[in-house]
């Protein structure tokens, strides 16, 4: 098991920001980078990260879903990952705090790093504030300097060159797990 942090810590208190990656994610489909964004109802100003609810009246879970599946199909590893991702899709979860946090749990699962997931308001073992990384507003790949990334084959790598901060369900679908090459 790899592990780089004994635990993260998810800020439910934090204030709700538009256009950040708190709902959306990126995946390398056939024609470049997509952008899946889970659908939200929320204040303008005022609400908290843990108050945003998830708009199920939307598609969006069969649009994911379709995404996913034509951006990952191929993938060596994904037809071990799907399995547990779709029931976490069906559950339909009200709020956008509690998808995040079952994704995050599968990933941290399937990629095996050991590490917890905390709630804690104030959590005084604080390391590192990444929070800072969810408020890009658009799709930057330039996120972590691309000569300290680890290539690894993609899925539409005979089409596009190497696409570095996708989803991490990207990686894993084409890696299977952190190995200590990593």
């Amino acid at each position: 098991m790899v592990s780089v942090y004994s635990s993260v810590c998810f800020d439910e208190e934090d204030t709700w920001k538009k256009k950040t990656v708190r709902n959306r994610t990126f995946i390398l489909s056939p024609n470049g980078i997509q952008c899946l964004s889970v659908p939200v109802i929320a204040k303008q100003h005022v609400t908290l990260t843990n108050d945003c609810k998830i708009d199920n009246s939307q598609s969006w879970t069969k649009v994911h879903k379709g995404a996913l599946e034509a951006a990952l199909n191929t993938a060596p590893f994904f037809e071990f990952i799907k399995d547990d991702l779709w029931p976490i899709y069906d559950k339909k979860p009200t709020f956008l705090v509690d998808l995040n946090q079952m994704l995050l749990a599968l990933m941290i699962k399937k990629l095996k790093i050991k590490t917890s997931i905390n709630t804690d308001k104030k959590s005084p073992d604080i390391l590192h504030d990444f929070r800072k990384l969810s408020d890009n507003h658009s799709y930057s790949p330039i996120l972590i300097k691309e000569a300290e990334l680890n290539k690894y084959n993609q899925v539409f790598s005979y089409k596009h060159p190497f696409v570095p901060n996708l989803s991490a369900l990207d990686f894993l679908a084409n890696c299977g797990s952190l190995t200590s090459d990593w």
